[in-house]
């Protein structure tokens, strides 16, 4: 499929141009069953999956009943009130013993994590550029992503960011994006959005107005949760061939 008419790129982050590196449920799972609360068998993927519905939920609601801006992020009191509300999900007993400790390996965790690339990413960015493109990242996260691009040399491709993870303005709400095409000065109708997950960047391109493009390399099962006319690439040097 050749795409014609497009003078914007914005991508996603986690999962499309970086490598992800938080494994919640492996960290969750070695820190219970090392502090004696199981064994390994107990926290499957799944159950601890399942645990964070009701955390996720007391946590949005936190962000909306309190009206927060649009870059607000969590301070370690929220974190710990998300911690005691996930073990307690997951039936562990005692829980202010533990939850300053778990949360202590998460911060842990944050300080030594670092987000690799993507093979090719960079040059297929270098290539789109130098083609004339506008490309800007647009993604759903609690930090400011500058920081990480300017540690993988590609801060300087782009030529906008956007990030929230507050209701309201994160994936699948079109407004980063669209306040992304704003600032590149094009029309979203001339964008593209690369994403790796369906209900957040291929909504969110679509709501947007935007070719939304799924990019498969990390989550290949996404591309049987498509409802909508999707551009499916398996490679992000795929766009050199469709744009």
């Amino acid at each position: 499929m050749k795409l014609e008419n497009i003078t914007g790129i914005i991508f996603d982050l986690g999962g499309t141009l970086y490598r992800p590196v938080t494994d919640m449920c492996g960290l969750t799972r070695d820190f219970l069953s090392e502090g004696g609360h199981g064994s390994l068998e107990d926290f499957s993927n799944e159950a601890i999956i399942a645990a964070t519905m009701e955390p996720d939920e007391w946590l949005d609601n936190y962000m909306i009943e309190n009206d927060v801006g649009i870059h607000w992020k969590p301070e370690t009191e929220h974190w710990i009130e998300y911690d005691r509300r996930l073990l307690a999900a997951l039936g562990i007993e005692n829980i202010e013993d533990i939850v300053i400790d778990y949360q202590a390996q998460w911060d842990r965790f944050h300080e030594v994590a670092s987000p690799e690339l993507m093979p090719g990413c960079k040059e297929c960015l270098e290539e789109l550029k130098n083609r004339g493109y506008k490309l800007a990242v647009a993604s759903n996260r609690f930090t400011d992503p500058v920081p990480k691009l300017q540690d993988s040399g590609i801060h300087h491709l782009f030529e906008a960011f956007e990030y929230t993870n507050v209701p309201g303005y994160r994936k699948p709400s079109p407004y980063i994006l669209l306040k992304v095409a704003s600032l590149l000065g094009t029309n979203p109708h001339r964008c593209v959005y690369v994403g790796n997950i369906v209900k957040y960047d291929v909504v969110a391109a679509t709501n947007a107005g935007m070719i939304p493009v799924l990019l498969t390399w990390v989550d290949p099962e996404e591309k049987d949760k498509i409802t909508s006319d999707t551009v499916v690439i398996e490679h992000i040097a795929d766009l050199l061939e469709i744009l």
